[in-house]
């Protein structure tokens, strides 16, 4: 996993020596590196962790969700462009996401009620912004808020199996 992460660091480092196209600053090498690695570590504690295959997809699907929702939002940004102050709102979902799962200890019956939580304030975020004529992105809420409730509804599998099964 450490050198898919490494090797989609030196992609844009690759490509911007044949491109005037891509043109990453330190910034953005540090703030995919933040994400990326975050991601990764999140990923491999949960692989580590947790003991069946349906809690481990279901927490692969909720980090690598938010990975995606951040970085669309930081890159071409969701609403207009990543300058739009609407944009700001995306955040809250990631916020709820990581509040909900640190308050209830990564618990996993809690964890599937705090992504169903999240995918409710995903759309929640669509409706505030479509009635105040902001903007639209039903395409990118319904995807999202998908991938929110298969992970809770993985994690909510995982709590009726018994912790001897491993795969």
């Amino acid at each position: 996993m450490w050198g898919t992460v490494i090797a989609l660091l030196l992609l844009p480092l690759l490509a911007m020596q044949f491109t005037v196209e891509v043109h990453w600053t330190g910034f953005d090498f540090v703030a995919a590196t933040a994400l990326l690695g975050g991601t990764a570590l999140l990923l491999e504690l949960a692989f580590r962790k947790q003991n069946t295959v349906a809690r481990r997809v279901g927490w692969s699907i909720a980090a690598l969700s938010s990975l995606l929702l951040i970085w669309i939002n930081l890159a071409v940004g969701i609403i207009g462009n990543e300058n739009n102050p609407t944009n700001l709102l995306y955040f809250i979902i990631i916020i709820t996401l990581i509040l909900g799962t640190l308050l209830t200890r990564f618990n996993v019956f809690s964890a599937h009620h705090v992504l169903c939580f999240t995918a409710a304030v995903q759309v929640g975020i669509e409706v505030i912004i479509q009635y105040n004529d902001l903007g639209a992105a039903p395409f990118l809420t319904a995807a999202f808020t998908l991938c929110w409730l298969l992970a809770a509804g993985l994690l909510r599998q995982a709590i009726s199996v018994p912790s001897s099964i491993t795969n």
